[in-house]
């Protein structure tokens, strides 16, 4: 490196004059040297995490290490133990020492994996590799309510749960660990709000207050294992990548298994193990990091199992106390107008543990339209309807076996539901189901002393003592 006094301004070269006597920096030489080495380990930072704080980190860290700190947003996809978290605890420990007064901010879906950076990377392995990190940290805050790393220079990092209870914060830089289990919408209304500028006491000054190129802009870093292309992080990544193609700011990097191979960070007969142990569609998120799609011949999408994962008002049918004490199901769903209602049964007959249980979904198709008021003419509307939106209300496992049992259940699932329509598996065992479902059936189910004392009870309006 060789001193490029140009770049530097008369403030900055007079600091040597305001310094006591005696001090490094009261020397010019010393103080050039400082601005060179504080550039070059800004623009480095990589480099600076290897020669200040003696960590060996692999080509592939080196590289997401660099484009974290070089762009505003950036986004890393990696395989199970390709070291996420430990570069995100190298990262945040960099940007806070080498940025006084950066407020690094990491959020994750529950408060605790957010902590396991701060507790096993940064306090049990990093701290216990590098004196110098010692030296920068003042103290680690780590209680139920704060998880926080203090550094000497007025730098932090927090750890926040990404949920509505995390308003309030301020960032300079955001860590999203694991975001794929992160709500979409946490993120654009609670946490994004978080980031600022870095507060430098030199944007005070009347010389710099007005300079925009010395504005820094917040830093957004995405971390998370692969997932379904339906989740909203398959167009976040496509988006990132697409601004990075475009010459923005941005980056995507993503690794695979292949990284833990060639790094002994696992050895090929656990890869071996665990290959055996998944699922193929496990293996291809976990290891082989694949964002999973359906086939294009699919007649269902991912995004119709997801979309239904989740329901408000869910369906719960009554239980024999109930039906015995004439209880009103608190879990009955009241029909809409035009709505159709669905069990559809798949069968199975095999009593074993290692078989397919019969499966009996409920599901509701509520018509969907839209109505459209034609202009000019007072009091003409038309309705274009649209088909019917799809909700699997309740989902019940039944094991294979007992034709009996199976056909009674169905009808009780078709009574409380109030179902329009049954459909039937009728291969194999189904049409003894079929015939049984035609006959009027007698439900012999005996309750225990406790339940039916429950359900007298509540019949009578009285309470037992016994």
């Amino acid at each position: 490196m060789t001193n490029n006094i140009s770049v530097l301004d008369k403030n900055q070269l007079d600091i040597c004059n305001h310094v006591p006597e005696g001090s490094w920096l009261s020397n010019k030489d010393h103080l050039l040297k400082y601005y060179e080495w504080n550039t070059f380990f800004r623009r480095n930072i990589n480099r600076y995490a290897e020669m200040y704080y003696g960590l060996q980190l692999y080509p592939y860290q080196q590289l997401e290490l660099y484009e974290m700190n070089n762009n505003t947003t950036t986004c890393i996809i990696g395989s199970r133990a390709s070291a996420k978290s430990y570069i995100v605890a190298i990262f945040a420990c960099c940007k806070a020492s080498l940025y006084p007064n950066s407020k690094i901010v990491i959020a994750s879906g529950t408060k605790g994996q957010g902590k396991l950076i701060v507790t096993e990377k940064i306090k049990n392995e990093l701290m216990q590799n590098s004196p110098n990190l010692c030296r920068e940290i003042l103290n680690i805050k780590d209680n139920q309510n704060d998880v926080i790393v203090y550094f000497r220079n007025g730098s932090t990092i927090k750890v926040v749960p990404a949920t509505d209870n995390a308003r309030g914060n301020r960032s300079t830089c955001v860590v999203y660990e694991e975001f794929r289990m992160i709500d979409k919408f946490i993120i654009d209304s609670v946490i994004s709000p978080f980031q600022i500028i870095r507060p430098v006491p030199y944007m005070k000054k009347d010389e710099y207050k007005n300079d925009k190129s010395l504005i820094e802009e917040p830093t957004d870093l995405y971390i998370s294992s692969a997932w379904y292309t339906s989740h909203w992080m398959g167009a976040f990544i496509k988006e990132t990548l697409k601004e990075a193609e475009c010459g923005k700011p941005s980056c995507v990097i993503a690794t695979d298994y292949s990284i833990t191979l060639k790094h002994n960070i696992k050895t090929y007969n656990q890869i071996l193990k665990d290959y055996k142990k998944f699922d193929p569609m496990t293996w291809a998120i976990e290891y082989e990091n694949q964002m999973i799609s359906e086939n294009t011949s699919a007649y269902f999408t991912y995004k119709m199992f997801t979309d239904n994962q989740k329901l408000k008002k869910p369906f719960y049918p009554r239980t024999t106390a109930d039906v015995l004490s004439k209880r009103k199901n608190p879990y009955a769903l009241p029909k809409q107008d035009g709505e159709i209602r669905i069990i559809a049964c798949d069968m199975a007959f095999v009593e074993n543990k290692k078989n397919d249980n019969s499966i009996f979904s409920c599901i509701r198709l509520i018509p969907e339209s839209i109505t459209y008021t034609s202009q000019g003419t007072e009091g003409s509307r038309k309705e274009i309807k649209q088909g019917y939106r799809r909700m699997v209300s309740y989902l019940e496992a039944v094991q294979g076996g007992d034709t009996v049992k199976q056909a009674i259940r169905i009808k009780q699932l078709y009574e409380d539901f109030d179902a329009d329509f049954c459909v039937l598996d009728t291969r194999n065992g189904g049409m003894n189901v079929y015939d049984l479902l035609a006959k009027v059936m007698y439900d012999d189910k005996k309750l225990d002393s406790n339940k039916m004392i429950e359900a007298l009870e509540a019949a009578l309006n009285i309470k037992f003592s016994i």
